[in-house]
């Protein structure tokens, strides 16, 4: 941190098709999730898009790594993670040296034969389910829910608030320690009657059809908050696509959560509207 800004580093890295593709560009999410956290003027902004041999004298000038990469064109391929390099300098950054990680959007999918190394997992706070049982929930607009008792993150965001296509996986396990801030119900009723899961999305699908998928109607975190060693980890699920980084809710929530993995703590206000700030088009600070 130099003249009370934070240093964050981007490891933007692969993404799947559906963040990558001849209609969107892959480098969307990095552009956004720069846009935003610049805007407070609460954080300096490096991206790389080479993930590979980053060692520890590459990240120790950052307050908080972001990870974006999920390594793969699509869910039949095993993806590339980042790397032993990589790995070794992440975890002694945030575990030993007290810095902070956020895991975003579909970046935290990393499961166990993947290679990804265990320590990734408690970090996180979070492992997966058993292979191919992590679903997309299939509705075209969801109402997603603050959790209370409220977290600094999530002070004066809505009780609830609604996200349109967005890619809400699901279900999650939460390790002892690890805090939800934003959990979305599994409701069955938004499943569809045939022709799910989509051949896209490789899932195993109980004899008892979608009422016997794990976490069916439980309410299931998006975004979570972990401390781990001397560090934090932050993740956010949510983020599949420009709708949800225009929601009012998701953009201090974002911000917030990357200054207290960065540092512990909260000062980034809920975004402005007024004055000036009226003429803003986005993101509103």
């Amino acid at each position: 941190m130099r003249d009370g800004v934070l240093d964050v580093l981007v490891l933007a890295g692969q993404m799947t098709a559906e963040h990558s593709n001849p209609n969107r560009s892959f480098r969307l999410h990095h552009q956004l999730v720069t846009a935003v956290l610049e805007a407070t003027g609460r954080f300096r902004v490096r991206v790389t898009e080479e993930v590979h041999g980053i060692g520890p004298e590459m990240v120790d000038p950052y307050d908080v790594i972001v990870v974006i990469h999920e390594g793969r064109e699509h869910y039949h391929r095993l993806p590339d993670g980042l790397g032993a390099t990589t790995d070794a300098s992440l975890i002694e950054l945030v575990r030993d040296k007290g810095r902070g990680i956020v895991w975003f959007h579909s970046s935290f999918v990393q499961e166990p034969e993947w290679g990804w190394p265990q320590e990734y997992a408690e970090m996180r706070g979070a492992a997966l389910q058993k292979a191919r049982t992590l679903r997309k929930i299939p509705a075209d607009e969801s109402v997603v829910i603050t959790v209370e008792p409220r977290h600094p993150i999530t002070k004066g965001l809505p009780a609830t608030w609604s996200v349109t296509n967005d890619d809400l996986l699901v279900p999650v396990e939460l390790l002892p320690g690890a805090q939800a801030l934003v959990t979305v119900l599994d409701d069955v009723a938004v499943y569809p009657a045939e022709n799910w899961p989509p051949a896209h999305v490789p899932l195993d699908v109980p004899d008892g059809g979608v009422p016997a998928l794990p976490g069916i109607g439980a309410h299931q975190p998006l975004v979570w908050i972990n401390e781990w060693g001397a560090g934090r980890s932050f993740t956010c699920t949510l983020g599949h696509d420009v709708d949800t980084f225009r929601r009012m809710p998701f953009l201090p929530l974002l911000a917030r959560g990357t200054e207290w993995a960065a540092t512990g703590g909260v000062t980034i206000p809920l975004p402005d509207r007024t004055g000036s700030n009226r003429f803003i088009p986005w993101p509103y600070y």
